[in-house]
């Protein structure tokens, strides 16, 4: 019986230091992607480090992204509704499509109630945007898609907003 060794004597543990880094760099960059944003104050200072926004820009943009904020929980609340409606209706050996179709209408109700205050709030913060502000962030909005796109995401840009 013939055995196999390696050729030198630290094969092994070069091949164990490769596996590490094969592991622990995506690990890494996944960890230090993005940080959550959890607040307006916080989704502020981001808008403002990533625009250099000045401190009278940051101003008027906190009260829109506070406003956002208020929003987020009920779509949160009525993003709920309808995968849990859809969770029963899967469960079950017949689809009851009066339901299903009043929990959808329901959910439209609300989203084209919010539809203008949503229209008016990106309409203020285009407003207070240089127009280099607005082309750099464009340009990294179109860089992040086509990013996304590359990797199959489907134009879902990695973060969720609500």
């Amino acid at each position: 019986m013939r055995k196999n060794k390696c050729k030198s004597k630290s094969g092994f543990s070069k091949l164990l230091i490769g596996a590490l880094v094969v592991f622990s760099v995506p690990l890494t960059l996944a960890g230090c992607r993005s940080k959550e944003i959890n607040h307006p104050q916080s989704a502020t200072e981001f808008l403002t480090e990533r625009l250099e926004l000045s401190d009278e820009q940051s101003k008027k943009v906190l009260p829109i992204t506070e406003d956002f904020f208020a929003e987020r929980e009920d779509l949160r609340k009525m993003r709920k509704a309808l995968n849990d409606e859809i969770l029963a209706q899967m469960r079950n050996d017949t689809v009851d499509a009066a339901k299903m179709e009043a929990v959808l209408n329901e959910s439209l109700e609300q989203l084209q109630t919010k539809l203008a205050k949503f229209s008016n709030s990106f309409a203020e913060f285009h407003a207070i945007l240089t127009p280099e502000q607005r082309s750099e962030l464009v340009e990294k909005l179109e860089k992040r898609r086509k990013h996304a796109g590359k990797r199959g995401r489907g134009g879902h840009w990695g973060r969720r907003w609500f």
